[in-house]
């Protein structure tokens, strides 16, 4: 616990003193009216117990006739395979807790340092072998309680952190029967050791007690309490309800108006009544208290897992598998024991003997059952010399058929109260069932064992809420925590409380600006739980790496580009050497579209800008070569469109020449000059430094392009011959 109390401060025990009555004769009280409550189901569960582990299967009276005739009791105990069946699937599913956030101040990153705490907590503590215990137990005597306990992290360390813990013998605590809707929130309860007078004095010394010399007459209400032997120590839990009123502030914020300031008092913007919750603990005997600790959670520590609970008359009824299936068992092993007699005595039937035929011989036919005699001899002559018949055996008929029905009968009885359902006792031709209804018996079965694991799951689904609220507590101070992932990798978080006064100032110096970049308040926010249940997560991980392994076959995966994250992903889920270095390689060749970036991860941020400017780059010399391929195509029709000008200039020319050669008119003569001088002047012009091929020279160097189709030039072909001028003979 947090903080222990004890005699050694006189003021501190002088009021422990002084409330030490009222609080002993209410803890009193309230234990005797939990045991009033729960004094049949525990009676019925000790019976289940024993039961279960093949103790109490035979009625104590008549096992005590049967073994004074020498008849056998046999016991078949079949509980322990039924009890793996459920044991074995809840095992196979064991719940993990979920965080999400509620409410204001609640952030989805933050509610996954809750969930990675929890989830520590749960490993520190073996919690895997209280679920699997407590489960066994409960589907056995239908409850089973484990509590919360807090407890320093190591021998040298002053932080403490909760641990989840059995009980060694669940009958030890007693549970309020006044709880919440879902049978968890006790308002008091009990956890309570029974000690000798040497255990009591070794471990609590030369209290009041020792100095009365253990009186049984201390008038206490509740009997059992000290005993000739020893005394009764309890640690009492109860809920102290203080009826408070709150304030909402201008700023949002909620306090209690007895914690105001004067400034605060004056930006009020509503308020209401309300019930504050303050857990208290004490370890006390029949006469005075031991000790007393200061628990900072709201919630008593006690978790109960029960199989069905009833209210029955203000008693709670509680029972597990065990208890419906209790009487089919002991059919099965009466019949099972009584064919087995029958079968026996078969050859041990009463003899017919005539008087005086065994005369002499009594010491054979008193052991004849006993032991195999190669004869036995009798006297075929009475004392008057008269014959008499050879002893018989009276061969009564006994109804083996009818007691292996009778079995059968109770074999299916028993699976059909469990609900593992069987095929029908009498089902002929079991051979030749359907595959379809061998599976809707299994999944009858599957929704039979359900009620039991969602017990469980709500069991869980209560802790996770009291840790939730328990574990921010004993953050008084900044400091790193350890987180467990679900696929139970892990890392490290820097953590503060706001509620102390901490601020992210404070948790400064536990940054490392690479894998710890943040510190969060584990103060604010509200979160709630629920669960998720499935294969263990090693289990998983297998699944997931055969479901992988066949994805990554495929050849159209081999062609995807979400290839490279899927292979990442085989590679996180392998469990061979060398796996987790493989997957750091893959994960710097997924493409950045499938990437999440991660601030924390340089090497990440690394190679997902590389591959970044490996994309642009591949963009821009894709753009530069269709630049290229435009141009070159402008290029060739330019020079195609050119040449087959100067074609139809030197053409047009030509025929000019000829015109002025043939003409005898001055003006057709002078007009045609012209002409001629200003396709000559447009043909200098073309041809004013290069002819035609140097203008054009070699064709441009432009890179390829994948997947395209390289452009030809054309060849230049002379124009055709244009009209004549009018006028000519052509």
């Amino acid at each position: 616990m947090a903080v222990i109390l004890d005699s050694k401060s006189r003021k501190r025990d002088k009021k422990l003193q002084g409330d030490a009555e009222t609080v002993i004769t209410t803890s009193l009280k309230r234990f005797e009216i939990t045991a009033e409550a729960e004094s049949e189901s525990r009676k019925q569960g000790l019976e289940d117990l024993k039961f279960s582990i093949g103790t109490g299967q035979w009625d104590e009276a008549v096992k005590a006739n049967r073994e004074i005739d020498g008849k056998p009791c046999l016991t078949i105990n079949r509980a322990p395979s039924f009890l793996r069946q459920y044991t074995g699937d809840e095992r196979q599913h064991r719940p993990s807790m979920l965080v999400n956030p509620v409410g204001s101040g609640a952030d989805l990153e933050l509610a996954k340092i809750h969930q990675g705490v929890l989830r520590h907590i749960e490993v520190a503590s073996f919690a895997d072998v209280t679920y699997d215990d407590s489960y066994d137990w409960m589907m056995r005597t239908g409850w089973c309680p484990w509590r919360v306990k807090t407890d320093y992290v190591s021998e040298m360390s002053f932080d403490q952190e909760p641990r989840i813990e059995p009980f060694e013998n669940p009958f030890n605590a007693y549970l309020s029967p006044i709880r919440n809707p879902l049978g968890q929130d006790p308002l008091w309860a009990h956890v309570v050791e029974d000690l000798s007078k040497e255990e009591y004095k070794a471990k609590y010394g030369n209290t009041l007690m020792v100095q009365l010399r253990f009186p049984t007459d201390t008038g206490s209400p509740v009997p059992g309490w000290v005993t000739k032997h020893g005394a009764r120590v309890a640690e009492y839990w109860w809920v102290e309800l203080i009826p408070e009123t709150i304030c909402q502030l201008s700023d949002g914020s909620v306090k209690l108006k007895k914690d105001l300031s004067t400034l605060e008092k004056g930006v009020i913007d509503d308020e209401r009544e309300t019930i504050i919750r303050k857990v208290h603990c004490v370890k006390h005997n029949a006469v005075e208290v031991l000790e007393k600790y200061e628990y900072l959670g709201k919630y008593i520590p006690l978790v109960d897992l029960f199989g069905v609970r009833l209210n029955v008359n203000g008693r709670a009824y509680k029972a597990g598998m065990v208890r419906d299936y209790r009487d089919a068992q002991r059919i099965y092993d009466f019949m099972v024991t009584r064919q087995v007699e029958q079968i026996d005595a078969q050859g041990k039937d009463p003899l017919f003997v005539p008087m005086g035929a065994t005369e002499n011989f009594e010491e054979f036919y008193r052991l004849m059952n006993r032991k195999n005699f190669a004869y036995i001899p009798y006297q075929p002559f009475d004392k008057q010399d008269r014959p008499l018949p050879p002893p018989s055996r009276a061969n009564r008929n006994v109804d083996i058929a009818g007691m292996a029905a009778i079995i059968k009968q109770a074999d299916y009885d028993m699976k059909a109260v469990i609900g593992i359902y069987g095929p029908q006792a009498d089902q002929p031709n079991l051979q030749a069932e359907s595959g379809f209804a061998i599976l809707t018996r299994q999944q009858q079965s599957d929704k039979g064992m359900l009620s039991y694991s969602d017990n469980l799951n709500r069991a869980i689904r209560w802790q996770g809420k009291l840790l939730l609220d328990l574990w921010p507590r004993y953050i008084t101070e900044p400091k790193l925590q350890r987180i467990i992932n679900p696929d139970d990798s892990i890392k490290h978080a820097a953590i503060f409380n706001s509620q102390y006064g901490s601020t992210p100032e404070d948790a400064s110096y536990l940054l490392d600006m690479q894998a710890i970049r943040k510190a969060y308040d584990v103060g604010k926010g509200e979160y709630d739980v629920t669960l998720s249940a499935g294969p263990m997560s090693q289990t998983g991980r297998q699944e997931g790496f055969k479901a992988l392994t066949q994805v990554i076959a495929q050849p159209a995966i081999a062609q995807s580009p979400a290839f490279m994250p899927i292979l990442y992903l085989w590679a996180q889920n392998a469990d061979f050497n060398g796996a987790d270095q493989l997957a750091k390689i893959f994960k710097k060749m997924v493409p950045p579209q499938f990437q999440d970036a991660d601030p924390a991860d340089k090497d990440a941020q690394l190679a997902q800008q590389g591959a970044m400017i490996q994309q642009l780059t591949a963009q821009q010399q894709q753009l530069v070569a269709e630049l290229a391929r435009a141009s070159d195509t402008i290029r060739t029709k330019r020079l195609d469109i050119e040449s087959r000008e100067r074609v139809s200039l030197e053409n047009n020319r030509t025929q000019i020449i000829l015109q002025l050669l043939k003409s005898h008119d001055a003006a057709a003569q002078a007009r045609l000059e012209e002409e001629l001088g200003i396709i000559t002047h447009r043909l200098e012009t073309l041809h004013d430094s290069m002819s035609v091929e140097q203008e054009a020279g070699a064709a441009p160097q432009t890179p390829e392009l994948p997947g395209k189709v390289e452009p030809k030039v054309q060849p230049i072909t002379p124009a055709a011959p244009t009209t004549p001028v009018p006028g000519s003979t052509g």
